[in-house]
């Protein structure tokens, strides 16, 4: 028996949808924009995945390369096709990491990654300098105050479980600190003394930063701070003073001393001078009259 025209091209359309596969889409991962955090403080990405076959939906797995290490997230179905990864690190040391969210699909083989960069910042501590005008020409010491109370309680942390185990790796710049001492008045206070010729210090320079490290219960934590300071350059190459900063001040208050007592004496001088002037002149002036006097006697 015959087939009709039409019965033909409908057994071909049924053929070639057997043998050509539905084309689907590929395995995507979004892991997000750029983050910044504090050092010590908990960074948590949330990166969402996009897979069309709903029958790879279970098999998928997940890694962060955080840069220090790697960690295994939590996978999150949203539907059958999408879901988001979430993951958490903790940084310790300021820098900029470049963080990589990998997705994999276990049924096919399939990976997708995504990468987003962390900046880390350094926990902020609370800094003064004393004197607040450096001389470039000056030797001596300066001193720097780090407040400790504002930033050992950082975050969730305890401020009894945060050390300081070396205070001699509080920079300035390669500058360390010739003398270190501790006083617990407010809270704590971490008096630091460098040697004047260490800083690489420029004039009219208006900040001086201190870069150091605590120790909690995770590990050693960057931490900075920035102080107000005045850097001057006189030019004549002359040293006031001692190059401390008191000696500085009062040298040149002696200079000034100096200038008015000769000011004085000069006025004195010339007080002396008009006196015996005037003196002079009246003498002048009563002898004429003497004389008359006399002959009129």
């Amino acid at each position: 028996m015959r087939r009709s025209p039409p019965i033909r091209i409908v057994s071909l359309l049924i053929v070639l949808a057997v043998a050509v596969p539905a084309v689907q889409a590929a395995l995507v991962v979004d892991a997000g924009g750029d983050r910044t955090a504090l050092a010590g403080e908990p960074v948590t990405i949330l990166a969402t995945y996009n897979d069309t076959n709903v029958a790879d939906a279970l098999n998928l797995s997940a890694s962060i390369n955080w840069g220090p290490a790697t960690t295994e997230p939590e996978i999150a179905l949203d539907d059958d096709h999408n879901g988001t990864i979430t993951g958490t690190y903790t940084y310790l040391t300021a820098g900029t990491y470049a963080v990589t969210v990998e997705v994999v699909d276990n049924a096919t083989g399939a990976i997708a990654c995504d990468t987003l960069n962390v900046t880390v910042n350094p926990q902020q501590m609370n800094v003064k300098v004393a004197p607040k005008t450096l001389n470039q020409k000056s030797n001596g010491i300066m001193t720097v105050f780090v407040s400790l109370a504002e930033w050992l309680g950082f975050g969730d942390a305890d401020s009894k479980d945060v050390t300081i185990p070396d205070s001699e790796e509080f920079r300035i710049g390669n500058a360390t600190p010739e003398k270190v001492n501790f006083c617990m008045k407010d809270g704590g206070t971490l008096i630091l003394k460098y040697k004047r010729q260490d800083l690489d210090l420029a004039a009219g320079d208006t900040n001086l930063t201190v870069t150091g490290n605590v120790t909690t219960e995770n590990g050693p934590i960057s931490v900075a701070g920035t102080g107000a300071v005045s850097v001057i350059n006189p030019g004549n190459g002359k040293k006031l003073g001692d190059g401390n900063g008191k000696g500085d001040a009062s040298a040149g208050k002696e200079k000034k001393v100096k200038e008015e007592k000769q000011e004085k004496v000069m006025e004195k001088v010339q007080e002396k001078v008009n006196q015996k002037n005037q003196k002079k002149s009246s003498e002048e002036q009563q002898k004429p009259n003497g004389k008359a006097k006399g002959q009129a006697e």
